[in-house]
Formats: C-alpha cells, structure tokens, sequence
C-alpha cells in the first residue's frame, strides 16, 4: 500500500512501529502501512525481545494481538509499563468478537485503546500516522 494510496504522505520519523503479533495477514498489512508511510516496522515473536529492543530503539507505537497472543500480550504490556522509560510509549491491540471479553481488561491494564480486528484493519493507516508525529 503506497503512501499516495492512503492519503497519508511521507511521516518523519526516525523511529519504528513495534508489534506482538501471531496473525500473518495482520502483521504483514502492519508492515505495509509502515513502508508506506517510510516508517519501520518490526514483529516480534516473544515478550522479552519486544520490550528488550523497545529499551533501545523506542517505538513510536506498540501493537499487540490480544487474539491469538493473549497472555503474551498482557505480559507485554506490563512489562512496558514496569520501565520508566517505556510507560508513556502509546499501546493498541486488536481482537475478534469471540474475545471481545479481554478488550476491558486490557484497556484497564493500561493499553491505550483495543480494536475489534476489522476496525483495526479500517484504522490501521491512520493509527500509524497519527502516533508516528
């Protein structure tokens, strides 16, 4: 997906949209928007080298899948929150209707906000726009 396509142009940033996710189609369209924008995107496959690279490079935005990595998902996200250099970094995740439930929990864990999967498909342009500024 080009940056003309989306409407979005070129966004300046130095740093990259970090994501946890299991989904291929949704990881795969996480990078796409990213390369874009002319933005990184890195997809981690655990907890400890998400927040152990996000110590280092600090993310503009971290996506989690609370679908099919739920209890990595909610470790991750505490474990962003426990360093002090990483709490105000912006957390989204996504979910389906059948685990609807876990949106609450993760919102009061402290995730900035959770999609259902197909906004989140519909928002994701925009989403990385409007963090990586």
């Amino acid at each position: 997906m080009s940056r003309d396509t989306l409407g979005l142009g070129v966004v300046k940033t130095r740093r990259s949209v970090f994501a946890l996710v299991a989904d291929i189609a949704a990881a795969t369209r996480i990078a796409k928007c990213a390369a874009g924008l002319h933005i990184g995107a890195k997809n981690f496959d655990n907890t400890e080298r998400l927040v152990t690279q996000a110590a280092i490079e600090r993310p503009f935005l971290v996506i989690l899948d609370f679908e099919k990595r739920e209890a990595e998902a909610f470790r991750a996200l505490n474990e962003l929150h426990k360093n002090a250099d990483l709490q105000s970094t912006p957390v989204v995740g996504f979910v389906t209707q059948a685990k609807v439930m876990v949106k609450p929990e993760a919102e009061k864990a402290g995730c900035f906000r959770v999609y259902m999967k197909t906004e989140f498909g519909r928002e994701l342009p925009d989403l990385i726009a409007r963090y990586a500024v």
